[in-house]
């Protein structure tokens, strides 16, 4: 019950009757304030049983069609006003008009009834379109948490496709380090399945994890990546999305050059509440097809649980910004 609901009938049944006591007693030659304080007494019981009564009537009639609704409400009201009508022993139309009739009682009665129900009628429609409002919220909620379930699900089979890829490498090259590397995998693709539960991880622990990350990487490509990691300490505690700087670092090792000789150098700045990855565009003569999985994927989770990415191609460098989140807005 809102708080405009408990207060109305309290301030009806305490201002109606005084207002029409106030102008009896003021045409009266002598006041009798007993009978005056029980009069008020009764008008307000009066209007209170009639608010509550209406009331309801209305939670009880709230699953019927709006004709039987209405006739019962009806039926009810003009059987109660007829017996306070028929009771009026003590003086009850009096104070809502003095010499008046009973049937000026029932009139007057039946106009507060009447007002009384569209009152109810206006909490009504505002209580539905509050819950409808709910409702929707709760829907749009829902359509976002299987949007992000879906879009986690992408990312355990597109790490696990990478980095099969360069196992296959390694074992067609008669590499000796295919064995580290799959004692490696193991342990990291463990840590990739626990931390794909969660929507935001500490920027501590997405950096331990991308270092062990690019352990493996360097299993395969050895010097050939060069990667500087400029994070205060103060940063560790903000939030961010899991396997964020893993997936730019694949697409970054994905479409561009490596040798030992030209290291390709990726960036990792934390700046203003964002960190910011940037890579040097060495591009390869012949690029491997690409879906955009993973920036993709990034950019509509970022999107959906905190705040949209920013990225650029300028001076021949790819920069990506990724938002942090402080841990107070994340309660």
């Amino acid at each position: 019950m809102s708080r405009s609901e408990r207060l109305l009938p309290i301030a009806i049944a305490l201002f109606a009757p005084a207002i029409g006591l106030l102008n009896n007693s003021l045409n009266a030659e002598e006041v009798d304030y007993t009978t005056l304080i029980l009069q008020y007494i009764q008008g307000a019981s009066v209007l209170m049983i009639l608010w509550y009564l209406n009331r309801w009537l209305w939670l009880k009639t709230e699953k019927r069609n709006a004709k039987n609704k209405y006739g019962i409400i009806l039926a009810v009201n003009a059987a109660f006003l007829v017996l306070v009508t028929a009771l009026d022993s003590s003086g009850i139309s009096e104070k809502f008009g003095g010499e008046f009739s009973p049937l000026f009682l029932f009139i007057r009665l039946s106009l507060i009834v009447l007002i009384f129900n569209i009152v109810l009628r206006v909490f009504n429609e505002q209580k539905k379109n509050a819950d409808l409002k709910v409702q929707n919220l709760s829907l749009k909620t829902e359509n976002l948490k299987f949007q992000v379930d879906m879009l986690k699900q992408q990312i355990n089979p597109h790490f696990l496709f990478n980095s099969l890829n360069t196992l296959l490498d390694l074992v067609e090259n008669g590499s000796e380090d295919a064995i580290a590397y799959i004692q490696n995998f193991s342990g990291l693709y463990r840590n990739v399945l626990q931390s794909a539960q969660y929507d935001f991880i500490s920027v501590g622990q997405e950096l331990e994890f991308l270092d062990a990350y690019c352990n493996l990487l360097r299993v395969r490509f050895k010097e050939a990546i060069d990667l500087e990691i400029d994070v205060d300490s103060v940063h560790n505690d903000l939030l961010i999305l899991p396997l964020s700087l893993q997936f730019l670092i694949e697409n970054a090792v994905k479409h561009n050059q490596l040798s030992t000789e030209d290291p390709l150098k990726i960036s990792i700045k934390a700046s203003e509440g964002q960190l910011i990855i940037s890579n040097k565009i060495k591009p390869m003569e012949f690029s491997p097809p690409s879906e955009k999985v993973g920036l993709l994927n990034l950019q509509k989770r970022f999107s959906i649980l905190h705040q949209p990415i920013n990225w650029s191609n300028e001076n021949g460098h790819f920069k990506v910004q990724l938002p942090l989140k402080s841990t107070d807005d994340a309660q």
